[in-house]
């Protein structure tokens, strides 16, 4: 028979707890890389990502109409001008990502595929996504990126 004491079943209370703050700690790590953050689905997604506690590098071809997001979230949002068929801002947006952050874990491609952003992050072994803006089928843009950050969680 197991023993039962106070100190024991502290201890396995404290393991769970512990558990599911590793597991929680784990979540609010990861590194999001969302293009065509500029307005629509890329800012909703950026915001709720954000709020969340995640970081997140935001980029877009118009960063000024998101430079909002550093002053509400310094620690964790990197915003940086990026148009995904330019090759050369491909590879210094993410290299600055890579140097800000360490990683990045999820790419949401928001803007238009670029062969030249998944060459950059292929080596990287992360989870892509990409996504038509034109494809919410009128869902609003909150409900949708809400829906983009279950399926990552989902995969988790």
């Amino acid at each position: 028979m197991p023993p039962t004491s106070g100190v024991l079943a502290r201890s396995r209370r404290d393991n769970a707890f512990q558990k599911m703050q590793q597991r929680e700690s784990a979540i609010y790590q990861r590194v999001w890389f969302i293009t065509g953050s500029s307005g629509g689905l890329g800012r909703a997604l950026s915001e709720a990502v954000l709020a969340r506690g995640e970081r997140a590098v935001v980029t877009g071809r118009t960063p000024e109409r998101v430079r909002d997001l550093i002053v509400r979230y310094p620690a964790q949002a990197l915003v940086l001008e990026l148009d995904v068929t330019r090759q050369d801002q491909v590879q210094t947006v993410v290299r600055e990502a890579i140097e800000r952050f360490g990683q990045i874990d999820v790419l949401v491609n928001i803007d238009s595929f670029s062969e030249g952003l998944a060459k950059e992050v292929g080596p990287l072994r992360i989870r892509v996504i990409t996504i038509d803006p034109a494809s919410n089928n009128g869902h609003p843009a909150n409900e949708v990126a809400d829906d983009i950050i279950a399926s990552v969680e989902a995969d988790t």
